[in-house]
């Protein structure tokens, strides 16, 4: 007999509460929709030609229900059977199309991997060999680096011995000036 005073009192308590303002809000907003849409909806009716399309839609729909309504009433077996046969056909087609769509995902997925594998394992392999390429162009730069030394060391001697043999021979070479064209003598 306790308990069920104190559920009365909890009842009560719950009742009596003092709304929060986000109830109040949330009241307000309510309100302000349903009185939009009806605001809305007689503005609407103003206009002859709204007017007529909701009252032959509603019309129509009116009928349709109707119609409807009868069957049922004529055959009500009858048409509990039609639904079903029409929901087992949309259901047996809805089956065919999803294992349709799964094999085209598998055939998919099956074929896109493939080929996303073989092109990790090619873009792999290019990576490799442009980084062999790389070390072999190193090491022949590096060979023309050294074989321009040597040909610039040598033209150096030699061009010291030749500057020696010129400065002997001015009396010969009187044309043995310096040119402003690399590897030209005299002008």
């Amino acid at each position: 007999m306790v308990q069920p005073y104190q559920g009365q009192k909890n009842e009560t308590n719950n009742a009596n509460q003092i709304p929060t303002v986000k109830e109040k809000r949330s009241g307000k907003l309510v309100k302000g929709i349903v009185l939009g849409a009806v605001v809305g909806g007689a503005v609407a009716m103003m206009d002859k030609n709204t007017r007529k399309k909701v009252t032959s839609s509603t019309s129509s729909m009116k009928d349709s229900t109707m119609g409807m309504v009868s069957k049922v009433k004529e055959n009500p077996s009858g048409v509990m059977n039609d639904w079903q046969e029409r929901i087992k056909s949309a259901s047996s087609v809805l089956k065919e199309a999803i294992n349709d769509a799964q094999s085209l995902y598998e055939k998919v997925n099956g074929d896109v991997i493939d080929q996303v594998n073989q092109v990790k394992e090619e873009s792999s392999e290019i990576i490799a060999t442009t980084k062999d390429a790389a070390e072999d162009l190193k090491g022949i730069g590096s060979k023309v680096k050294e074989a321009g030394e040597e040909v610039s060391g040598d033209s150096t001697q030699a061009s010291s011995t030749s500057t020696t043999t010129s400065s002997n021979d001015e009396s010969i070479h009187s044309t043995n000036k310096p040119s402003s064209v690399p590897g030209q003598v005299g002008s």
